[in-house]
């Protein structure tokens, strides 16, 4: 993809005006001490946008009637922040005097994003480079199949262009802070190291070897020059990606040369303990390790007592055990061979109902689902796969937070048969087994009894659960 900044493009032009509706005059010396953050969302999902700082929301800033937003702030700490509007988010990097303003349509969110004032030419090329990082690794793929030499030879081609690029980027601004730069250098040169580290695994897997490809001393030569224990990146992806990428590595490697280690998983959590130091990167690897495995069990999903253990006795964040605990506990809340137990639903009229009532004996799939871990895009497009392959079952969906749902701009959700669809009231006895707030799938039989109480709507063995109901 070709970075272009050129000003009088018709893109620019739009966020030009944009900026000057917005801001409407030019600042004073005074408001150049502050950081604005603003813009417009087209087509919005909610009426508000949440502004995070390493994933916590430190505001929500409420869209007016022509769905533009504005938020000033005194003293804010150069670093990267996040932007969240509806399930979709996107990165932006501020510094104390910038004056920033977004555009986005939320039907195209991050190819439709525009940045436009002080300090937006930094966020462009930021996003541009997310989005040239997402279309250059999946072309990636392909070389996998090559020896080390060759492959290393692909990824020095692309390092050395994503580094022409920065230079160029660099020669053009009259300041480029260090915080920036390292940023830039991490967003660059990351998503190259974590092909490498997962390098060993696709290669066996495309020649069908019975081992991992051996690899020569300078392979992970990089590896001397990363920082595992940057708190301040842990929420940016291309780190926390990586970090996962070379802990499973070191599992993968460890089984192959251990035959008594051959839980990945377990290595994993292991890995974490006796390579990351940093308590909050710790609790954070380790919750989604054994949230993963529990989501990736085979036929019900469950959590195996010793990585359990291990998660306990290492995680000190009380929230994340507490979740986990949850997670638990819901998984033995429905039992199997149970009936299923009575809850109330509402339909999207607001009619009341319960599920017995709506299910009537039939043979069904129940899935709970939350726009906080699935889009609405997904959710459709992976119900009419399943009930295109399934049309015997019938597939019932309930959002479990229907506050932050508006039909009205979803049009995709009124594909699906919308008597099918359901919102859960607050107090239904549902939220006692839903107590984690993850997704879950629940599968009964025609006799109302529990075939499977907690799987996943995108678990690959889902659809032989399904024809494994009676």
């Amino acid at each position: 993809m070709y970075f272009c900044f050129n000003p009088f493009s018709m893109k620019y032009l739009t966020a030009f005006i944009l900026s000057i509706f917005i801001f409407g005059c030019t600042p004073t010396v005074k408001e150049k001490t502050e950081t604005y953050f603003g813009g417009e969302i087209l087509n919005p999902r909610t009426n508000f946008v949440l502004f995070l700082k390493d994933d916590i929301v430190i505001d929500t800033i409420r869209l007016n009637s022509d769905n533009r937003f504005l938020a000033k702030y005194n003293s804010l700490d150069e670093g990267l922040y996040t932007f969240k509007h509806g399930l979709e988010f996107q990165y932006i990097y501020l510094e104390p005097t910038d004056s920033i303003l977004v555009r986005l349509n939320t039907w195209d969110f991050d190819e439709s994003i525009v940045f436009s004032g002080k300090g937006s030419s930094k966020n462009e090329f930021l996003i541009n480079l997310f989005l040239q990082n997402e279309n250059e690794e999946k072309a990636m793929y392909q070389y996998f199949t090559l020896g080390e030499d060759a492959f290393q030879s692909k990824l020095d081609s692309l390092t050395q262009k994503r580094e022409n690029i920065y230079q160029g980027f660099v020669e053009n601004e009259l300041v480029v802070s260090e915080g920036f730069d390292h940023l830039t250098n991490v967003a660059i040169n990351l998503p190259i190291y974590r092909l490498k580290e997962v390098y060993p695994y696709y290669h066996k897997k495309a020649h069908h070897l019975d081992q991992f490809p051996q690899v020569s001393e300078n392979f992970y030569s990089y590896r001397n020059n990363i920082n595992l224990n940057e708190n301040n990146l842990l929420s940016f992806y291309p780190y926390q990606n990586y970090l996962m990428n070379y802990l499973y590595n070191l599992s993968h490697q460890l089984k192959e040369q251990d035959s008594t280690k051959s839980d990945v998983t377990i290595n994993v959590m292991n890995a974490v303990i006796e390579n990351i130091s940093s308590e909050e990167i710790k609790n954070t690897l380790l919750k989604r390790i054994v949230i993963n495995d529990f989501l990736k069990s085979q036929n019900t999903c469950t959590i195996d007592n010793k990585k359990l253990s291990i998660f306990l006795k290492n995680c000190t964040n009380e929230a994340y055990i507490n979740q986990v605990q949850n997670l638990v506990n819901d998984s033995k809340f429905v039992e199997i061979k149970n009936s299923l137990p009575n809850f109330d639903i509402v339909s999207y009229e607001n009619s009341s109902n319960n599920i017995n009532s709506v299910i009537k004996h039939r043979k069904t799939l129940i899935y709970f689902w939350s726009t906080e871990y699935m889009s609405v895009d997904y959710l459709v497009s992976r119900v009419h796969f399943l009930e295109k392959k399934h049309p015997n079952i019938l597939f019932i969906g309930i959002q479990m937070q229907p506050a932050f749902l508006n039909i009205s701009n979803e049009p995709k959700l009124k594909t699906l048969n919308l008597n099918n669809q359901f919102k859960l009231p607050s107090d239904s006895f549902a939220s006692n087994f839903l107590t984690s707030r993850y997704p879950r799938t629940i599968l009964v039989n025609s006799k109302g009894k529990v075939h499977n109480g907690f799987t996943f709507l995108d678990s690959k063995s889902l659809s032989t659960e399904i024809n494994k109901i009676q």
